[in-house]
């Protein structure tokens, strides 16, 4: 009876499994009919005298031999799927690269016998090479990569790649080492993931320092039981904080000598040997039995003199963190957390409370560009950008006014609920007509598309309208 029962699961997910490739199937078909047909002047009538900057441009939305989409179809297609514009101009490309460049490909997606997934990846990946060449190495893929994990047959794609046109790789380490980068992703539960793309060598010697800073934390009583991943990560964190890091480094060195000067350590003289078995140089001190760092003497990557005090040399950083009745803090940037979290969080550090903004407070002005007050109180109306489901951060951005600001109006017009912070691109497209928005209540924007799909957007996420 078991047995008959399992294997009716598995017919049942199987049929699932079938009727999931059939749907990104259907999914690929539909993006590519989309980005081909796409305006967004599309029943909108063009002003003539509309600044050139404004009118909707075109480009390749792909690599070479790909159609030529609307600048502004990201934008509409993002929303469609709940991500962000950067997001869906990715899935574009990828999409656009499959269907026209790799037709074999495409027909097996469509067939059901090649994942879609694998399949907009990889021709994604493939972009790099002239259209001919892509094709062959991306059937050469798909003969092989159904027999390896997601990971595996993307590596293999690379590594095809590299070998159909080796000058390509050092093109794309090229580009590699021009996109390096360190990124904060999304908050979960009190902790941010940090990732980052260094060259190798660099690499190495963050690596190397924050093993001794986690080895340093580790000969700590109160550290003694933390796992060595906690330790690393700790060590990450004092290394925002140089001096901190080389007090540590050099107090490490500040260890009893393994001999006694019977054993050739020669009191009063230089010393290579420490209880740690780090080679440095200092000057033994007779009353302590260890050795002083000698300003006259570097200790190798931790020579130098710290006198100011450590508390002093932390740099500033600015959080705004906001205290709810709940026993909860909202951390711009980081999310909601306990505030026994934000204790632990806050635990050494500096603090300086800020006066709270009261938005019932801030006055209309008559300028165009809005005060630091009236910005501070915009961002905290909208901390993402005010468009669908993006997830910039919305410090940085322009404060758009929601509706035009008209030099010739008596009235002050920048104020709270006129002002949304958004990137470039959504501001020419509202400002050319071709997306409306209207703010029909403090912190929420409607925004409309030139499809005329309708989503509201507040601090709490984005919402299409049926």
């Amino acid at each position: 009876m078991e047995k008959e029962r399992c294997l009716e699961a598995t017919t049942l997910l199987l049929n699932a499994v079938r009727q999931e490739k059939q749907a990104q199937a259907d999914q690929l078909l539909a993006i590519v009919s989309l980005a081909q047909n796409y305006s967004a002047t599309m029943g909108t009538t063009i002003d003539d005298d509309l600044l050139d900057e404004l009118v909707e441009d075109t480009a390749p939305g792909g690599s070479l031999g790909t159609c030529e989409i609307s600048e502004f179809a990201a934008m509409e297609l993002g929303p469609l799927l709940g991500c962000s514009p950067a997001r869906a101009r990715i899935v574009l490309f990828e999409t656009l690269n499959l269907h026209y460049r790799h037709p074999s490909l495409w027909v097996a997606v469509q067939g059901l016998t090649l994942d879609a997934h694998r399949a907009r990846k990889a021709a994604g990946k493939l972009g790099a090479l002239n259209p001919e060449t892509a094709d062959r190495v991306g059937r050469q893929w798909a003969r092989q990569q159904h027999r390896l994990s997601w990971q595996g047959a993307i590596n293999l794609c690379d590594k095809l790649i590299v070998a159909a046109d080796p000058a390509i790789a050092a093109e794309r380490e090229a580009r590699q080492l021009r996109d390096r980068n360190v990124q904060l992703w999304e908050p979960h539960e009190g902790t941010v993931n940090l990732t980052a793309k260094l060259d190798v060598l660099d690499a190495k010697y963050i690596n190397v320092t924050i093993s001794e800073l986690a080895g340093i934390l580790h000969r700590k009583p109160e550290y003694t039981n933390v796992a060595l991943d906690v330790l690393r990560s700790k060590a990450l964190g004092i290394m925002a904080h140089p001096a901190v890091a080389l007090a540590m480094l050099q107090g490490a060195l500040q260890q009893p000598l393994v001999g006694d000067p019977g054993d050739g350590a020669v009191e009063g003289d230089q010393e290579w040997t420490t209880g740690t078995g780090i080679a440095a140089a200092g000057v033994v001190d007779p009353a302590t039995g260890r050795i002083n760092s000698d300003p006259r003497v570097c200790l190798g990557h931790t020579c130098g003199t710290i006198t100011v005090p450590i508390a002093k040399l932390q740099p500033r950083v600015q959080v705004y963190i906001h205290l709810n009745t709940d026993g909860t803090a909202d951390i711009e940037g980081v999310g909601t957390v306990a505030v026994a979290t934000l204790r632990e969080v806050l635990d050494g550090k500096q603090v300086k409370a800020t006066p709270v903004i009261d938005l019932n407070t801030i006055p209309a002005e008559h300028q165009y560009r809005p005060s630091h007050r009236m910005r501070e109180a915009a961002f905290l109306v909208f901390p993402k950008e005010a468009i669908p489901f993006s997830n910039r951060n919305s410090r940085g951005l322009d404060l758009d006014h929601t509706s035009s600001y008209q030099a010739s109006c008596r009235d002050p017009q920048t104020k709270i609920g006129n002002l949304g912070p958004v990137s470039r691109r959504p501001h020419r497209a509202k400002t050319a007509g071709f997306w409306k928005c209207q703010q029909p209540s403090l912190g929420k924007l409607l925004w409309i598309s030139p499809l005329g799909f309708r989503y509201i957007v507040d601090k709490d996420g984005t919402l299409r309208l049926e």
